[in-house]
């Protein structure tokens, strides 16, 4: 009976691509899938150093997670004795390379000799008779060149294959030269499962990483016809995790995942007099100061160092720097037990010593104000000292003077002095989503490659019914301000962001967008509407009041003239003002006097707002007269004031 082997010998390692990305704000959520065969023990493909090692989680369908192996990968160290055998075989492929190129120039002198070696007449001498030629004597010596040439063409040629084959064996070893010269020096994590079970299986990675984000972005198109606004997210997304995230589904998350999974306790909470309070005091750290640095002495090269530039000479590459060697490592950084830099620099000015912590405070009301808590400036090193110096510091207390002191532990309801809440940008998706936990898958399948830039992917689409309407406001432009009013007809709840308008296929320009929530309506602006205008007039009669205290009398009547050039029915809403007095001047007075259409007013602040609808090729002509009243031969001015 044959003996099965163990699940822990059944080593596969095995193609697990990224199928799932959930991106946070500040870090992604990443799943791969495996397809595997149980039991056994597979093997993930490396994950980067990005990872949160305490996230990774492994789980399996089809089959039962038995262990889960996370084991820290190193750099590749550099191996000098490959190096060395490496650099042996560039010497004999390259005196090879040298004994053939001196051969194949021995046979093209050849091959040239025998080309010019050609049959050809004697000399004739007038003296002698000619010689005798024979026929058979010519055909002799053209076979003999034809056979010699042949075969130093032959030899030629043999030369030059073997130069061919040589020459790709040599680019073999420079490749092997390369990757051998440059080791990987990135880093990362193995993930190796122990499956149980028997058959067929679906087995998944998750874990966190960082470096991930993403911001919200819309896109606002009108269709001015329809009264339909078309509203797209798109999520910008990110990443430089060192692993790319290829046809993977993506879902963009506005929440802040949690590592937390211990909820807090409840300490039993007492309350006590004193009769006394015995301060205790607390030993005062002596700052010792470190030996004195040693000159720096100029390393030696290594052994290593000079293989790296053989290789990288036999190669044809550039000669790398000198890196640091390991003897000599603590010429170029600080030891172990030698004082950081910043620390260094802070020798001068003497370390503030750790405050005591306050004496309990009977529950008693107290009318001055609770102090405010004193912050230090302080290095880590120095908030762990001031810390282990409070924790040593005991408060004692007794109800009578006989009685021995009993130390009391002091707690606070506050977080620790060192702890800071998370900060996130106004641009965040954190801070647009106002602390809602939305999430939006996006519509296809997407490849986020490792710093390769900013996608935008497409997570939401919604047409919505709006009131499209023109803001007029014939005093300070002359175009009229096109405007949307739409309301949230869904029941997501939609972030903010940056927005992009469009009127038909037209841009209209940007806008900011706030949180949107269900039923919610929101104002968007559109751009200008330049085929609607308004023509402002203004006429002004003076006259002069009183028989003892003259005044003067200014009234304005200002006439609106608007015109509708479409065929189809426009909403407008006209904006204008008339003038207040100052606060502090009792003799002058401004009242309005009538408008038509009656308008709606503001009288705190001099408003007045007409809203109409204009027919196809309406004309409409709107009034507003007002009065300004002041003493004799005052001089009026204008002064803006801002709401």
């Amino acid at each position: 009976m044959p003996i099965p082997l163990s699940p822990l010998l059944l080593l596969v390692a095995v193609p697990a691509p990224v199928s799932h990305v959930t991106v946070f704000t500040d870090q992604a959520r990443v799943t791969r899938t495996a397809s595997v065969s149980a039991p056994g023990t597979i093997e993930f493909p490396p994950l980067p150093d990005t990872i949160d090692a305490a996230s990774v989680r492994v789980e399996a369908q089809g089959a039962e997670v038995r262990r889960v192996d996370l084991e820290r990968l190193s750099p590749e160290a550099f191996r000098t004795a490959e190096a060395k055998q490496l650099l042996a075989e560039f010497e004999a492929i390259d005196t090879e390379l040298d004994r053939l190129s001196h051969e194949a120039d021995a046979h093209r002198v050849q091959r040239d000799l025998l080309n010019q070696l050609l049959p050809a007449l004697p000399v004739m001498d007038h003296v002698k008779p000619a010689p005798r030629l024979t026929p058979q004597g010519w055909n002799q010596a053209l076979q003999f060149q034809a056979a010699q040439l042949e075969a130093s063409m032959k030899k030629l040629r043999d030369v030059e294959l073997a130069q061919r084959a040589m020459t790709k064996k040599r680019e073999a070893l420079e490749a092997r030269a390369e990757k051998l010269g440059n080791p990987e020096a990135r880093s990362g994590w193995q993930v190796r499962a122990v499956l149980s079970g028997g058959g067929p299986a679906t087995v998944s990675v998750t874990y966190l990483m960082r470096n991930a984000r993403w911001t919200p972005s819309w896109d606002v198109q009108l269709d001015p016809e329809k009264s339909v606004v078309t509203v797209s997210l798109a999520g910008l997304v990110s990443q430089e995790s060192g692993e790319d995230w290829e046809d993977a589904q993506l879902t963009v998350s506005t929440a802040i995942p949690a590592l937390a999974v211990q909820a807090p306790k409840l300490l039993t909470w007492k309350i006590g007099t004193t009769d006394r309070f015995i301060p205790t005091p607390t030993p005062m750290q002596d700052f010792v100061r470190p030996l004195p640095t040693p000159p720096r002495v100029q390393a030696q090269r290594s052994e290593e160092a000079l293989v790296r530039g053989w290789l990288a000479r036999v190669a044809g590459q550039p000669v790398p720097l000198r890196a640091p060697e390991a003897p000599n490592q603590a010429l170029y950084e600080d030891p172990p037990n030698r004082p950081s830099q910043k620390l260094r620099k802070r020798e001068a000015a003497p370390r503030p010593a750790a405050p005591p912590p306050p004496p309990p405070t009977p529950l008693a009301l107290d009318p001055s104000p609770a102090p405010k808590p004193r912050s230090y400036d302080l290095d880590s090193e120095a908030v762990e000292e001031a810390r282990s110096a409070s924790d040593r510091v005991t408060i004692a207390s007794s109800s009578r003077l006989d009685r021995p002191s009993q130390p009391i532990s002091t707690f606070s309801l506050s977080p620790p002095a060192s702890w800071r809440p998370p900060v996130y940008g106004a641009d965040s998706p954190v801070t647009l989503a106002g602390g809602y936990d939305l999430t939006f898958p996006s519509r296809q399948r997407e490849t986020i490659p490792s710093s390769g830039g900013v996608r935008r992917v497409a997570l939401w689409s919604g047409q919505w019914p709006v009131v499209v309407e023109r803001r007029l406001y014939p005093a300070l432009a002359k175009d009229a301000f096109l405007s949307a009013e739409l309301k949230n007809p869904s029941q997501q709840v939609l972030p903010g962001g940056p927005a992009t308008l469009s009127v038909g296929a037209d841009p209209a320009g940007t806008a900011q967008l706030k949180l949107v929530s269900p039923g919610e309506t929101v104002t968007l602006p559109l751009g200008l509407d330049r085929a609607i205008k308004a023509v402002r007039n203004v006429a002004v009669v003076d006259a002069t009041q009183g028989v003892v205290s003259k005044e003067d009398v200014s009234t304005y009547t200002v006439t609106l003239e608007l015109v509708n050039p479409y065929r189809s029915p426009v909403a407008l809403r006209v904006f204008d003002q008339w003038p207040l007095p100052q606060p502090n001047q009792k003799d002058v007075e401004t009242k309005l006097l009538e408008s038509a259409p009656l308008a709606i007013q503001d009288a705190a602040k001099g408003h007045l707002e007409w809203r109409l609808t204009l027919k196809p090729n309406e004309k409409q002509t709107l009034r507003f007269s007002y009065q300004v009243k002041r003493p004799k031969s005052w001089q009026l001015y204008q002064n803006e004031v801002r709401p």
